[in-house]
């Protein structure tokens, strides 16, 4: 299948690593022109190397100021001249621990990073959206924003709310032909398992690539298809939805999970 993406302008935020970094690679890969934005440069560099074509824009942006995403939003249209998808795809768990260990300010910087971006990038890119031909909105939601455990209750209620605010904001601009998915993975291997994988090996002493396998391993005894999710297991969804052949697909929230949810509905 043909997903004709060349010269697509797609921004991306979290690019310069997990989930964003390889939609930025498959993205590139599939001729669309992409716009990236991170806190750390050094890995946007690197990001920048391994992309393919040319024409992409990488810049360090703190997406939890609001100055900082407007000043990338008016770089993106000068050196783009327009957009086409926007990914949410920023996102962080924050502290990995249950209710009672949660402060205020936890909620808060969850809030901070895992929705209000996404509220504030919709909210600039909109009238930009509105004069391509094929406007997507894609939201990189969480399984754990529907079936919530008892750890890390924030991060799950902020997916929660950005898997809501799709469905919304799928109907608003309905008019407008600007289509609005989320995309809600499962376990995916990221710098949030990884920070974890450290702390234990520093609590342990246990040699970290240990400590790495034995987190996916025992992760992957909860999954049907008995691995973890690796970044690239997301990308396929994501190219599709931002492609012609998803032309009348919206409103929808769609899990990559390895079939931990088994929802038929």
């Amino acid at each position: 299948m043909d997903l004709d993406l060349k010269d697509r302008k797609v921004l991306i935020t979290g690019a310069a690593e997990g989930i964003g970094r390889a939609l930025a690679l498959a993205f590139a890969k599939a001729g669309a022109r992409v716009a990236g934005c991170a806190r750390t440069q050094p890995r946007l560099h690197a990001l920048e190397e391994e992309m393919e074509g040319n024409g992409h824009l990488l810049q360090s942006v703190d997406v939890t100021q609001a100055e900082q995403l407007q000043q990338f939003h008016d770089r993106v249209l000068e050196e783009l001249g327009g957009l086409d998808v926007l990914v949410n795809n920023v996102g962080s768990v924050g502290k990995l621990t249950d209710f009672h260990e949660l402060t205020d300010q936890d909620w808060r910087d969850s809030f901070e990073i895992n929705l209000l971006p996404a509220v504030r990038l919709c909210r600039l890119f909109i009238p930009t959206l509105k004069h391509s031909g094929a406007p997507r909105i894609i939201n990189i939601s969480s399984v754990a924003g529907s079936h919530p455990g008892d750890i890390f209750p924030h991060y799950s209620a902020m997916k929660a709310g950005l898997s809501n605010l799709t469905v919304s904001l799928a109907q608003t601009l309905a008019e407008e032909h600007i289509l609005v998915n989320s995309v809600s993975p499962g376990p995916v291997w990221s710098r949030s398992w990884e920070n974890e994988a450290h702390e234990v090996a520093k609590q342990t002493g246990k040699p970290l690539h240990e400590v790495e396998e034995g987190i996916k391993n025992g992760t992957a005894e909860s999954v049907p298809l008995k691995r973890m999710g690796m970044p690239e297991d997301v990308t396929g969804l994501v190219l599709f939805l931002a492609s012609d052949h998803a032309s009348w697909i919206t409103a929808t929230n769609f899990t990559v999970d390895g079939g931990i949810t088994q929802d038929p509905y």
